[in-house]
């Protein structure tokens, strides 16, 4: 009997050593999830009146909602907190609930701000599916420490793809272009989805990983 517990004691202690040596040899993912948005949940939530106002404006101009509105309500996607597109199922979707987007952005207030900083890698991964292209875009904003003074730097786009008729998966990697900060340091950077006029683009799995430095 005490052979036999010392034979389990060895083999064990071997598991274990082979155990760390498997994964001292695999390599690991420096990245690090910070966005992952699959349009899956959905809420009704009470109209602003800044929305009532913006959508007015867009009806008398001959255009369409962004949203989907019941009386006094919109649906917003989890996450989100303002419109964030119509929400769609089906067929049309990739699986489950997918997002269109036409003619708006989403993501600027809230769900996208401050997520991204300069001198930081990122990569992305985003299922896409329509017509026109698909812009990841950045609001950098800086101020002067000595005056408190405020001026926008620019307006990147991160993530630029044209999208075509069936549903086509892209991943790649973006960084925040540098910017002349002897005067003006970036202090905020928000970001959103950008779908213009003319474009009518589904999106699914969007998701961004930071990657850590080498």
């Amino acid at each position: 009997m005490t052979c036999l517990r010392v034979v389990m004691i060895v083999l064990s202690l071997f598991a274990m050593q082979r155990l760390v040596l498997v994964q001292a040899a695999e390599p690991q993912d420096p990245s690090r999830l910070i966005i992952h948005d699959d349009f899956e949940i959905w809420s009704w939530e009470p109209i602003t009146f800044g929305m009532r106002t913006s959508g007015r404006k867009r009806l008398q101009a001959g255009q369409s909602l962004p949203f989907e509105h019941r009386g006094p309500l919109y649906r917003r996607a989890k996450g989100f907190a303002l419109p964030s597109g119509r929400r769609v199922a089906g067929g049309e979707a990739l699986e489950g609930h997918s997002v269109l987007l036409q003619d708006c952005q989403i993501g600027l207030h809230g769900r996208y701000s401050f997520i991204i900083r300069p001198a930081t890698k990122y990569r992305y991964e985003v299922s896409l599916k329509g017509s026109g292209t698909f812009h990841f875009r950045a609001w950098v904003g800086a101020t002067n420490p000595t005056t408190g003074e405020f001026r926008w730097l620019g307006f990147p786009n991160l993530i630029k793809l044209p999208v075509t008729e069936s549903w086509q998966t892209e991943r790649g990697e973006f960084q925040l272009p540098e910017f002349d900060v002897t005067t003006f340091k970036v202090a905020k950077v928000s970001c959103a989805i950008v779908v213009e006029e003319a474009d009518r683009i589904l999106v699914d799995n969007f998701s961004i990983w930071s990657l850590a430095a080498p």
